[in-house]
């Protein structure tokens, strides 16, 4: 019987390679913006050099959180306990909850980056891949449980 649809693993490979020849595009491009950017420097001494974009005011702007490691602690308990009951939705939902410096505290504090360099995705990504990690850990370290009559 003729399959019409990919295979995953065919398409995955189709995709990687694809992103593999954008990079290498991307690249080629960006050298030859630099090239063409010395010579002009080079032929006019009064070329406007490249400006530098100011951060975001965004990571300036972001407060520190009011919670201590111990409070980020018990947060991040409650994560694992409510995404072993409910899964990932209840773990989404807890986690909508707190303010962007909180979950960006609570991603620091399980070792998932620095305050400057986190957006308030990249921290609830880590903190759901920690949450994963502890409950894998959890269900390792659980006894067998025997029966015995």
């Amino acid at each position: 019987m003729n399959n019409e649809f990919t295979e995953p693993t065919d398409e995955l490979k189709r995709v990687a390679e694809e992103i593999n020849l954008l990079r290498r595009d991307l690249q080629a491009t960006s050298s030859a913006l630099g090239r063409i950017e010395r010579r002009l420097k080079a032929t006019f001494p009064n070329y406007p050099s490249k400006q530098k974009q100011p951060k975001g005011k965004r990571q300036s702007e972001r407060t520190r959180t009011s919670k201590t490691p111990q409070d980020l602690q018990a947060i991040f308990e409650d994560l694992v306990d409510r995404s072993n009951n409910g899964g990932d939705s209840a773990f989404a939902a807890k986690v909508n909850e707190f303010k962007d410096e909180d979950i960006i505290a609570l991603s620091v504090e399980v070792g998932m980056g620095s305050h400057s360099r986190l957006s308030r995705q990249k921290a609830v990504d880590g903190v759901r891949k920690r949450v994963q990690e502890a409950m894998q850990l959890q269900f390792e370290k659980k006894p067998p449980t025997s029966k015995s009559s």
